[in-house]
């Protein structure tokens, strides 16, 4: 991981991701002074789980896959971070160690922000502790619907639902409302994304496109109507 001078002053603030604390510290970034600016190659990790925390990360550009691995070495990737995260705020919070790793699946550039700077800030700036809070709140909502889509989705559908948002994120729709997307992962990423192996995504994938769902060659996907 590259990192170089001080926060550019981009405009991740204004990003969706930030809603939760906008009300707060409002659409600019309170730690222009407090973090360094950083460049990943895909493939790379920002941290890795059981890594003790030293800071937080601000996502400019790329994507970014939290994921865990179990005492076997099985992958479960638990989200996709999309630009404007500010993560990861629990594992900041609670201090320690990391619950999961952090691995950028395309170039990546963003901020860093280290947590004893980070500690400070939180003394001196009350918004600061209580955006953080928001933030971590917001991260335990989706970690919650996350398990309950995993509980109570079957596969098929799981995996339906993980291409289709991806697709609306960063795919095409067209004007009979299908859905186009270039996979930007994986296919084993994708299986990891759904709690399944990348031999099943690949029969299940092929039982879709029989089905009319989906069609696909290589890593585009189309997702017909019927499933968006």
């Amino acid at each position: 991981m590259a990192s170089s001078g001080v926060c550019c002053d981009c405009t991740t603030w204004n990003s969706k991701a930030r809603e939760p604390i906008r009300g707060v510290v409002g659409a600019r970034c309170p730690f222009p002074r407090l973090s360094a600016r950083i460049t990943l190659a895909k493939g790379q990790h920002l941290y890795h789980q059981g890594d003790r925390v030293t800071g937080a990360f601000s996502l400019s550009t790329g994507m970014v896959a939290m994921e865990r691995f179990d005492e076997n070495g099985n992958q479960v990737i638990l989200k996709i971070l999309q630009p404007g995260a500010f993560f990861p705020c629990a594992d900041v919070l609670g201090g320690g160690l990391h619950e999961s790793s952090a691995r950028a699946m395309s170039d990546v550039t963003g901020c860093f922000v280290p947590v004893e700077r980070l500690n400070a800030a939180l003394h001196t700036d009350p918004s600061i502790a209580l955006a953080l809070l928001r933030l971590s709140s917001a991260e335990i909502h989706e970690n919650e619907d996350a398990i309950f889509r995993l509980c109570s989705t079957d596969l098929p559908n799981r995996v339906l639902a993980a291409l289709t948002m991806l697709a609306k994120e960063m795919g095409e729709r067209h004007a009979n409302g299908d859905l186009t997307l270039t996979l930007p992962m994986s296919w084993q990423d994708l299986a990891a994304m759904v709690g399944t192996g990348p031999e099943v995504i690949s029969r299940l994938l092929r039982r879709l496109a029989h089905t009319g769902r989906l069609s696909f060659r290589r890593r585009t996907v189309t997702l017909h109507h019927t499933t968006a």
